[in-house]
């Protein structure tokens, strides 16, 4: 009987109609998407899940192919976080040689996920696994906050405040991409004695950003020594992305060209100590490095 049964199969599989193989057993390959620099925590997480069937056969997904039970999420310290029961989207049937994509929202199977922090999440099947992909989740941008940017270089300590009340999408860009790391390491990559210094390009080329630009809030807030405003390109007033610039001095022809949205109010010795630094081509002749931004909320006038 047992070889009546595999010439059975055999037969089935020659007419394109064989038996669907359960996906625990599928000869399939599995991946994720590459998802986004950052998330603020409470926001949804989109990821698509794509299988590829790589036997002869018809692979049963049913609705286990993204259940909870699938998906490996791990935080920076080693903890596996649980997954909320239930399963995910149902595509049923994967033919031969067809590749099905589903997308998930990671917080709904990841309740952990509302809490900031970094994460690896992986699809684990018995026959195969997915690549591993990076989940970076940043504390809630809040409205109301008044956050100032600790910036430490090699050259010393200077503090940024920000302006939200004339640009609001300038502040939360920048609060958003000290939190994810971005500014880490970079370098200050451009300096116009006695005018200002330019940094927050990660390629250090003046060419580099973040992936998007962000549209222009403009104003009559002046540009003076102290100054943080955003750098863009001169033929397109809404492609700033994450290169910023400090004044060294009063810059009367920027007003109304560039965004402002904040100041230097600690350590304006450490500002003026990198304006100094010597340039070829208005490129430093030595490394001036970003080692950090971090970002804090700063105490209530008063307090």
């Amino acid at each position: 009987m047992r070889g009546r049964a595999a010439v059975a199969v055999l037969l089935l599989a020659a007419l394109g109609c064989a038996p669907p193989v359960p996906l625990d057993e599928a000869q399939a390959t599995v991946s994720l998407s590459e998802p986004e620099r950052f998330y603020t925590a409470g926001s949804p997480i989109p990821l698509t899940l794509a299988v590829f069937n790589a036997g002869d056969a018809p692979v049963e997904a049913g609705a286990g192919l993204a259940d909870g039970s699938r998906l490996e999420l791990v935080a920076a310290d080693g903890t596996r976080l649980p997954a909320r029961p239930g399963s995910g989207p149902a595509p049923g049937r994967i033919g031969p040689g067809e590749r099905v994509r589903v997308e998930l929202d990671a917080t709904e199977i990841f309740p952990g996920l509302a809490e900031p922090g970094s994460y690896l999440l992986t699809v684990v099947y018995p026959a195969f696994r997915s690549n591993t992909v990076a989940l970076k989740v940043l504390p809630a941008y809040r409205e109301d906050a008044a956050y100032q940017a600790v910036v430490e270089t090699d050259l010393g300590t200077f503090v940024l405040g920000f302006f939200p009340e004339v640009a609001p999408g300038h502040v939360r860009n920048f609060v958003n991409l000290a939190r994810s790391g971005f500014y880490d390491g970079t370098v200050v990559h451009r300096i116009l004695p006695g005018k200002m210094f330019q940094a927050g390009d990660p390629t250090g080329s003046g060419r580099g950003g973040p992936g998007y630009t962000i549209r222009g809030e403009f104003s009559e807030r002046p540009h003076r020594l102290g100054t943080l405003s955003m750098a863009r390109r001169a033929d397109d007033p809404n492609s700033a992305g994450s290169q910023w610039f400090i004044c060294l001095d009063r810059v009367a022809e920027w007003d109304g060209l560039y965004t402002v949205f904040g100041e230097v109010v600690e350590g304006m010795e450490t500002v003026q100590a990198i304006g100094k630094v010597p340039v070829r081509d208005e490129a430093p002749r030595q490394p001036v490095v970003i080692r950090r931004v971090a970002i804090r909320e700063a105490a209530p006038a008063g307090a």
